[in-house]
């Protein structure tokens, strides 16, 4: 499929390739096997391959990934609110690298498109369901000294949903974002999302 997909440009790749997961028409088979399964964060996995998060941002295709054999799937990057992330063109291929350069920018449907999918996939109780990890995020226009609200109402919403979370404050692409990798805020982000109550 690739000579195929790398006629699109990648962002329409990208995008193909989570329509027809949310159809069911990409699987792998996977063979399971004892020695492989972890246990870990409270939670048990069939074995370590998962997907990190930024391939399905907003938990849309979740039960197509697990058919491809990962044994669990981090949604988001998830913002409060929805936003576009950079202007396109924002993915690059480097074939000569076999590598892709991503400078989406938090485009997210916001929290409120990934809590219906995410209920959609466990309240309606589909099968195959596999861990769902949460990536929680800013929005780009959040100011700094409000960003601990933003990630803490993700989390709240969606905390039910999650085998565990994912605080993000590494991304490249969102103004500012970086400026939050300071030990005090970390700590305070981490304390704030563990007492967090969820939302029912």
């Amino acid at each position: 499929m690739r000579p195929l997909l790398w006629r699109l440009d990648p962002e329409r790749a990208h995008n193909l390739a989570l329509w027809a997961l949310r159809r069911g028409w990409l699987r792998c088979r996977v063979p399971s096997d004892e020695r492989l399964r972890v246990a870990a964060l409270g939670s048990s996995f069939a074995h370590p391959l998962g997907l990190a998060a930024g391939f399905d941002k907003d938990a849309c295709a979740v039960s197509g990934i697990a058919r491809l054999g990962f044994s669990f799937v981090e949604v988001g990057t998830v913002t409060p609110l929805p936003q576009p992330g950079n202007e396109k063109p924002r993915l690059f291929r480097l074939p000569e690298d076999s590598a892709l350069i991503n400078r989406l920018g938090f485009n997210s449907g916001g929290v409120d498109v990934v809590e219906r999918n995410l209920g959609a996939l466990f309240d309606g109780a589909a099968p195959g369901a596999p861990p769902v990890a949460v990536n929680v995020g800013k929005n780009r226009d959040t100011p700094p000294e409000s960003a601990l609200q933003d990630y803490l109402s993700v989390w709240r919403r969606l905390a039910r949903f999650a085998a565990y979370g994912v605080v993000n404050v590494s991304s490249p692409n969102t103004p500012g974002l970086r400026a939050l990798q300071t030990p005090a805020f970390v700590r305070d982000v981490v304390a704030a999302l563990l007492e967090a109550v969820p939302e029912k």
